[in-house]
Order: C-alpha cells, then structure tokens, then sequence
C-alpha cells in the first residue's frame, strides 16, 4: 500500500496513551502505537465526520489550521496571525464554532496488553 509514497509504517509512532502518579511516589507510562488524525464535522456532508490520517503531528496542526481557515477563520484576525506564526495549534475554531469539530490528535490502536509498553519512573 502506497500512502502518497510514503511507507505506511511511517505513519504509526509510538505516543503516551495514559499516565498514573501512584502514592508511594512512582509514575507509571503507558505508551500505545497510534497514528495523528485530523477530525473535522462541520458544514459540509449532512453532520458526517471526516478523519485524515497524518504522518507527524505538525503535518496534522498544519493541515488542521489551513482547514480551518477555509472554513472562515480566515477573517479572524487573531487565528490568521497565528497561522502566519506558524502556531497551528492556536487555531479558534471550535471556539468560534462550537457546533462544528476540528480537533488533531493521536488515535491509539486498540490493542491487547502485548501491544503497549508500560515502564515505571
């Protein structure tokens, strides 16, 4: 499978799923294979959920930043310095419009236990 000519393997990172502060004073870490995705339900598509898959999470914020102008921040003046900063994850979005969604984040897999690593600090 060719995922515009990148390796398909390259998409997938290794990302912290979840984290636990015990109270004896240890941390434990629980990282998951995942993949960066840009979600965005808004004005087109009758309500219907788009997910892009990304191969970095700036790849992903920028995306989600330009979608984002597209869809009308580009009048707002505050989210275009932003993205002319480069500061993607500044978009206001949701805050402008709280009935649509446009979120970037990690997807984990659902896996069994073998398919995390959990290490204590």
């Amino acid at each position: 499978m060719d995922l515009l000519g990148r390796d398909p393997d390259s998409y997938v990172a290794r990302v912290i799923a979840s984290e636990t502060w015990h109270p004896d004073g240890t941390h434990t870490v629980v990282e998951a294979p995942a993949v960066w995705t840009l979600a965005h339900k808004g004005y087109s598509g009758g309500g219907r959920l788009d997910i892009w898959l990304y191969a970095s999470q700036k790849a992903a914020l920028k995306a989600g930043a330009e979608l984002a102008l597209e869809c009308g921040l580009d009048e707002d003046e505050v989210a275009v310095k932003a993205f002319r900063a480069r500061r993607y994850q500044k978009a206001r979005y949701e805050e402008l419009h709280p009935e649509h969604l446009l979120r970037v984040q990690a997807a984990c897999f659902q896996t069994g236990d073998d398919g995390m690593i959990v290490y204590k600090t």
